[in-house]
């Protein structure tokens, strides 16, 4: 039975190849499935572990060489809070030694001293399997440049967002995948793909700046192009792991403190919180550099999922039933045929251990580990994940892995699922080394990193482009409050100073210099640079001093806080407060001061000028708080480039670009609105078949017929904030006849851009409009379709306001033109017919060129009565021509288009004198008296 399962096995991976064969590989597909089975049940069990140690050394001792070698797990996670990372300027270099050993100690286990067995055979050894070495993005250390300093400062993803810009998105990826596989890294658990529907002013579920922003479809556009940055700068060498499937957007609670619970329907699921993942899971691993290699399935429990909004399931990543149906929608299933790897988070996180006792007694670790692993997870990442009866994470991992081995030998149906993981894993680590594995191939160059950490000025360029001026909206700086700061201006300085350590023994250290802003400026204007201001007009403090000043009681005592006299002093004397915030919260002390001030101090504000520059997220400060402040920037990080983008905006040497990408309620800022169409724009028609007709082989230059089709898109259509509106919007093209009601073709934009096709199917003439949402006015579209006339298209400018006028049936109609500006308005560049003002101009034109016919002709000596007939000639010539002109006959309108009421003059002149020619020509036909044609002087 065992003999025939695996063979089973083998011909549904066999299969499965078959299926994706545009995947990337550079070997055939056979050599996994001969490198599977050449693998002991340990050897395989031991490739579904991602596990985490503490320290930053890896001796062959050590119980992380000890885990790799004997129980031959697939990777290691390292982290901050594991004590793996050292601080200083040598972070990256003993990081990438760190990888190194690591990856040396997997080689070594599949190269051992050949020993012979009493029996004279040597051992097989361990297949060399590379290690995934892997850091996580987003959360705590969604800066991993904080974490590790000797990568590029980069901006967080709500940056990125802000800047609406995907190939920022993109090179911001290029340079963070470039640092990580210079170090070593080839597999990142980021970046966060959840959409932040509706942010929390301090609620526990918000996500921070760890998202790209509030709409699915642009979360989408940035995540995919850092994805595809992430792949290109690592040359393909880094397993990208988007988080936090399927979604925790809508959250209730943090993620890693307890189980997270969306209240939302599969179907809900599919527009909003699934649409990102989606997006990067719509090709085959390894096929598009846009396409997630993994998905990080999070403990997150959904009511509603099935419809019933009274059942809740389990945690996802623990509930096979509910994970298996969101696998099974597409394209997530044909991602996961092609090979896509589902990862489970923590297992050992303090949200898994409350939701299996609620008291915290026990924890059976091995237990959690199956559970995630039949719910679906092909890795299962442990990380504090020590048992209740177990002195240390180690036993717990060892005794883990040692029961799923067991399993593996006594449950076929068990194994035959660890298997067809292990190909999927396998299948990553093949794409990460396409020129084999091994050890040559998997650890970088260390000429590598001499480009680690070269990458600051794209995240300048992100800050730059992310900086938003949330208040007041609609302005200036300068327009609002006048110019920068002068030299002789005193400025005070506050700063939302947090402190960390990389790990829970290191030491403790600021996250954000109290001076950094004042550092900037000064090097930046002050007195060795440009001279604008002086430096002993410039004095920081933290916003924990400003709470201390405000009477708000430390929770500790002995805190370093600055004098109050002096605080005092400097905060009556400013001319300037400039603020620098993160998002304020009950855990540290002063984040609230800015709050404080304004609400018990505010007279300390009063005829000073008030710069707030956010620093997290947008939406901290509520609308009483905006309003008392002058300036209110949103930069979305605080790395040192977006400290530099804050002095540059304080001192107005640059303007702001961005808009936020999630809704702040306490500037009025709406990002359902703010994204639909700007009722301000006028959208733009274009008619790219013209060239040809689909039905008719006529060419478009030589006019329309009756039956043909013809193309048409719209231009680019914008949002609120000057970007393209999200694909899906939608839009209808208005086709209006005269006195038939109106027709509407319903369709939607993809890339900003709306098409359809429009049939000429009846005669007459037909103007075509485009509306979408708010945005009513677009260019007009008309054709004179006429039988056996060629009918050309000419475009109109809208009317400045369209009017909907209801016909008799009470079908909502078109546009009416009006006569001052509508179609036909006679002005120059308006098109149509010449209007009310042209007719009238025709109409005196033509009767003065019949008066001044039957004057000249009295003048060169005709009788009365032939003088009559000359200036009736004249006349009925001038209305031909005027008529030709109104009632649209072939050329017309674009003649009208160009010369405006120009057109009118020249075409009744034409016709008067067409008239006149007549009468010429019967002259010379003897139809009229052959009297002398002569001047006669006055007398005579």
């Amino acid at each position: 039975m065992r003999r025939r399962g695996r063979w089973t096995l083998v011909i549904g991976a066999l299969a499965l190849a078959a299926s994706v064969s545009s995947s990337a590989w550079a070997r055939p597909e056979d050599q996994v499935v001969s490198l599977l089975e050449s693998m002991t049940p340990e050897e395989r069990v031991g490739q579904l572990f991602l596990v985490t140690f503490r320290g930053t050394s890896a001796g062959v001792d050590s119980d992380i060489a000890d885990l790799i070698q004997n129980y031959h797990v697939s990777g290691v996670v390292l982290r901050s809070r594991g004590a793996n990372f050292v601080e200083g300027p040598g972070s990256a270099e003993s990081a990438r030694a760190l990888i190194a050993a690591l990856q040396q100690i997997e080689d070594q286990a599949a190269h051992p001293e050949e020993v012979a067995t009493p029996t004279g055979e040597t051992p097989s050894p361990p297949q060399y399997v590379p290690l995934l070495i892997g850091i996580g993005q987003g959360g705590g250390e969604h800066s991993l440049a904080e974490v590790m300093p000797g990568l590029s400062s980069m901006a967080s993803e709500m940056a990125i967002g802000a800047t609406w810009d995907t190939q920022l998105a993109r090179d911001a990826g290029e340079v963070l995948g470039r640092d990580l596989e210079g170090v070593g890294f080839n597999l990142l658990l980021g970046p966060s793909l959840d959409v932040l529907e509706d942010p929390r002013l301090g609620g526990g579920g918000d996500l921070g700046v760890s998202t790209f922003g509030g709409d699915p479809f642009w979360v989408s556009a940035m995540g995919q192009a850092f994805i595809e940055g992430l792949h290109a700068g690592s040359s393909n060498r880094l397993a990208v792991v988007a988080k936090h499937f399927p979604g925790l957007g809508s959250s209730d609670r943090p993620l890693d403190e307890e189980v997270a619970t969306v209240r939302k329907s599969l179907d809900q699921l599919r527009t909003i919180e699934l649409a990102p993942f989606f997006a990067v899971t719509r090709t085959a691993p390894g096929t598009d550099p846009g396409t997630v290699d993994g998905l990080l399935t999070s403990h997150i429990r959904y009511q509603g999922l099935q419809g019933n909004i009274r059942a809740t399931t389990r945690p996802v990543s623990l509930d096979p039933q509910a994970l298996s149906q969101i696998l099974a929608l597409e394209p997530l299933a044909s991602w996961r045929l092609a090979g896509g790897v589902t990862v489970s988070d923590s297992l050992g996180s303090r949200a898994i251990r409350l939701f299996r006792d609620p008291r915290e007694l026990a924890f059976e670790g091995h237990l959690i580990a199956r559970d995630a692993f039949l719910a679906g997870n092909d890795l299962l990442l442990l990380a504090d994940f020590q048992a209740t009866n177990d002195p240390d994470e180690m036993t717990t991992i060892r005794s883990t892995l040692t029961f799923f081995a067991q399993k593996y030998q006594e449950d076929e149906v068990f194994a035959q699922r660890v298997d067809e993981a292990v190909i999927r894993i396998l299948r990553m680590k093949e794409r990460l080394y396409p020129g084999g594995l091994d050890l040559t191939e998997v650890v970088p160059d260390a000429a590598k990193l001499e480009a680690v950490g070269a990458g600051s000025a794209v995240g300048f360029q992100v800050a730059r482009a992310a900086a938003t001026l949330l208040s007041p909206a609609g302005g200036t700086a300068e327009e609002i409050i006048g110019g920068p700061p002068e030299i002789g201006d005193r400025v005070v300085f506050f700063t939302d100073v947090r402190t960390r350590a990389l790990c829970p023994t290191c030491p403790v250290h600021t996250a954000l210099d109290p001076r950094a802003l004042e550092a900037t400026i000064l090097r930046l204007y002050g007195p060795r640079a440009a001279g604008q201001v002086a430096s002993w007009h410039l004095v920081s403090y933290t916003m924990a001093d400003l709470a201390a000043y405000l009477d708000e009681p430390p929770p500790v005592s002995g805190l370093s806080l600055a004098n109050r006299e002096e605080l005092d002093q400097a905060l009556q004397g400013a001319e300037w407060l400039v603020f620098s915030i993160l998002d304020a919260t009950d855990e540290v002390y002063g984040s609230n001061a800015l709050k404080l001030l304004l609400d018990r101090r505010p007279d300390l504000a009063r005829a000073k000028r008030v710069a707030a520059f956010a620093l997290d997220v947008p939406y901290d400060l509520d609308a009483t708080d905006v309003s008392a402040i002058d300036l209110y920037y949103g930069l979305y990080a605080k790395s040192t480039p977006f400290i530099d983008v804050a002095a540059r905006l304080l001192f107005q040497e640059l303007g702001t670009t961005g808009a936020p990408p999630v809704s702040v309620p306490g500037v009025g800022y709406d990002l359902i609105e703010a994204m639909q169409p700007d009722p301000d724009q006028v959208i733009t028609l274009l008619t790219p078949s013209l060239e040809t007709s689909l039905n008719s082989p006529t060419p478009g230059p030589a006019g329309f017929q009756v039956g043909d089709t013809i193309q048409l898109e719209t231009g680019v259509i914008v949002d609120g904030n000057g970007h393209p509106v999200p694909d899906g919007t939608p839009v209808d093209f208005l086709l209006q006849y005269q006195d038939i009601p109106q027709e509407t073709l319903q369709t939607s934009t993809i890339g900003g851009v709306a098409k359809t096709a429009v049939t000429l199917d009846r005669l007459g003439r037909l103007q075509i409009l485009a509306e979408s949402g708010s945005a009513r006015s677009s260019e007009i579209l008309e054709l004179n379709v006429q039988e056996g006339i060629p009918a050309f298209v000419t475009v109109i400018a809208p009317t400045a306001e369209p009017s909907i006028a209801p016909d008799p049936t009470g079908t909502v109609r078109g546009p009416t033109p009006t006569a001052e500006s509508g179609p036909g308005a006679g002005t120059p560049g308006t098109g149509g017919t010449p209007g009310w003002g042209g007719l009238l101009v025709g109409l005196l034109e033509s009767a003065g060129a019949g008066a001044a016919a039957f004057t000249l002709a009295l003048r060169y000596g005709l009788k009365r009565e032939e003088s009559t007939r000359w200036g009736l000639a004249a006349l009925v010539g001038g209305l031909a021509g005027l008529n030709y002109l109104v009632l649209g006959f072939p050329g017309s309108s674009l003649f009208v288009a160009e010369l405006g009421i120009v057109a009118t003059l020249v075409g009744v002149a034409a016709g008067a004198m067409a008239g006149a020619a007549v009468m010429l020509w019967r002259r010379g036909q003897g139809g009229a008296r052959t009297t002398p044609m002569s001047p006669q002087s006055p007398g005579g």
